[in-house]
């Protein structure tokens, strides 16, 4: 654990692409992104070190305010994305409800704090075990999003002007009741009338693109 260089605000130069992490428990510690230069890089945990511990995960390099400490491994490595998620939990589930203002989740109890990990049998972190298990809680809720958003895309502006759905077999007949006015005594009546429908199946373009979605997220 290291801390990081404070840009004041007072440097900030709007408009830019570099993230700036803060303190805050919210958007990841987000505060925007600005013309600055970063002072640190990326792959790394942040850590707030000014109240209540907030973990986040910061994949590109960043600019920081004050308080904001950096993990990561003790040769220097960069942590990977998604072992970064599972020990950003872990760090979560040990110090939740433990810190705050009264008792701020300073350097020195970051580097005194434990916490729960998987080991091999020679009694290592099982650093594989923990990327794995990540992926896959990501793809069980990715998949549902990556269904929903492919049901929404408008197929004809992304391929082409394919359609989204080409009719397949025989038709099929769909009974329906239609109220009839009987002229005679100006009452509604139930008639019955059947309705002849296509059937239709999803077009290969969408389930092409389904595929390949769910290829990417994993």
């Amino acid at each position: 654990m290291s801390g990081t260089v404070t840009t004041h605000p007072s440097k900030l130069i709007e408009g830019g692409f570099t993230p700036r992490i803060t303190c805050a428990a919210t958007n990841n510690g987000l505060d925007g992104t600005y013309k600055n230069a970063p002072t640190e890089k990326g792959d790394v945990l942040t850590i707030d070190s000014a109240t209540i511990g907030y973990v986040s995960y910061q994949c590109r390099d960043f600019i920081a305010t004050d308080h904001v400490e950096k993990l990561m491994f003790k040769d220097g490595s960069k942590i990977g994305y998604h072992c970064g998620l599972f020990i950003k939990t872990m760090i979560d589930n040990a110090v939740s409800g433990k810190y705050g203002y009264g008792y701020k989740f300073s350097q020195t109890r970051i580097k005194k704090q434990t916490i729960i990990l998987p080991i091999t049998a020679e009694q290592e972190p099982d650093w594989q075990f923990m990327e794995e298990y990540m992926k896959q809680v990501e793809r069980k809720i990715l998949k549902p999003t990556i269904e929903r958003l492919c049901k929404r895309l408008i197929i004809s502006d992304i391929l082409g002007g394919v359609n989204r759905c080409a009719p397949i077999g025989k038709p099929f007949t769909l009974p329906k009741f239609l109220p009839r006015f009987n002229v005679v005594n100006a009452l509604k009546k139930p008639t019955m009338s059947k309705v002849i429908l296509p059937m239709y199946h999803q077009h290969p373009s969408i389930t092409v693109l389904t595929d390949l979605l769910e290829m990417m997220a994993a």
